[in-house]
């Protein structure tokens, strides 16, 4: 019989939500999640001296091995930065530390000390040969693959249990769909204003991702009272001064939503949807800080529901 199972656990320093619709047995297989995402953390985190990642970024300047999950997600970063012309860079993690952001996000305290920071590094002298299987960053810097690496288990884990049916995985906001719930024409997602936080449309969706990221999630203060936000300048090493407050992005790959979300935010509304305007694969919808909501034609198709004008 046809069943729709769901399970809720944190990983990877969020919420994470899955829901299947099969006729084996959900239970047992959902069940595993957890120690799977595990599993993708000791690889992936920047958050635990152990992982894989750090230990690429305590070696910085030299030339290492990677695994095969490792050096995917590396290069799914590169690619990132050239596209996006640096505007993401996989080499922002020092300047994460310097505005405090140093631990997980669960743990990290309101009031926090800083430190002056840099802009990232340039990401093409990163060395990356995919034949060896190896990395060289400069010297000085280190990788953070945060929402690329986030985007990229999504979308893994829904590959995987597509195989047993119709299945949505949500960690932290990156929602990777796959396959239609029987009866249904797809998966119904509503999208929040973050300033609002009211729900203001309603996207039906298959086989595809949807992400949002913003700045108002991930605050906090430094001891001179200054408000600061996790969505980093890789050209000044600072928080995004920008006239947008949110932005959910539809895409195939959940990855390359994550790193259109960000470089929108980073662009401005003007100027980040004249950049994305020539991927017709691409839908967004943008939260501007002064209440205005803008989308792109591709997004409006999508929408079943509209509550905003």
């Amino acid at each position: 019989m046809m069943s729709v199972y769901c399970i809720q656990f944190r990983a990877m320093g969020c919420s994470v939500t899955v829901q299947l619709q099969t006729n084996a047995d959900g239970r047992s297989i959902l069940n595993a999640l957890p120690g799977y995402l595990e599993t993708y953390e000791q690889i992936l985190s920047r958050f635990r001296v152990s992982s894989k990642l750090s230990g690429v970024n305590r070696q910085a300047g030299s030339p290492v091995k990677v695994s095969p999950i490792l050096l995917e997600n590396i290069r799914l970063a590169v690619e990132a930065a050239r596209i996006s012309d640096g505007w993401f860079n996989p080499l922002i993690l020092p300047a994460l530390h310097a505005i405090g952001y140093d631990r997980s996000f669960e743990m990290l305290e309101r009031v926090v000390e800083t430190h002056t920071s840099q802009p990232a590094q340039d990401w093409r002298s990163m060395e990356l040969d995919l034949v060896a299987s190896t990395i060289r960053i400069p010297a000085g810097s280190a990788l953070d693959l945060g929402g690329i690496a986030k985007g990229w288990v999504a979308g893994r884990l829904a590959d995987e249990l597509a195989a047993y049916g119709a299945c949505s995985v949500n960690i932290g906001g990156d929602i990777a769909l796959r396959g239609t719930p029987l009866g249904r024409s797809g998966w119904e997602i509503g999208v929040t204003d973050p300033i609002s936080q009211a729900e203001i449309t309603r996207v039906t969706l298959t086989d595809t991702s949807i992400v949002t990221s913003g700045i108002d999630y991930r605050q906090w203060r430094n001891l001179r009272g200054d408000r600061l936000h996790h969505i980093i300048n890789p050209f000044t090493g600072y928080p995004a001064q920008t006239d947008v407050a949110g932005v959910t992005i539809s895409h195939p790959s959940a990855s390359l939503a994550e790193v259109y979300a960000k470089v929108v935010l980073l662009l401005g509304a003007k100027r980040g949807l004249e950049w994305i305007r020539n991927d017709p694969q691409t839908a967004v919808l943008l939260f501007k800080k002064d209440g205005e909501v803008l989308s792109n034609t591709t997004f409006n198709q999508l929408m079943t529901e509209r509550i905003y004008s």
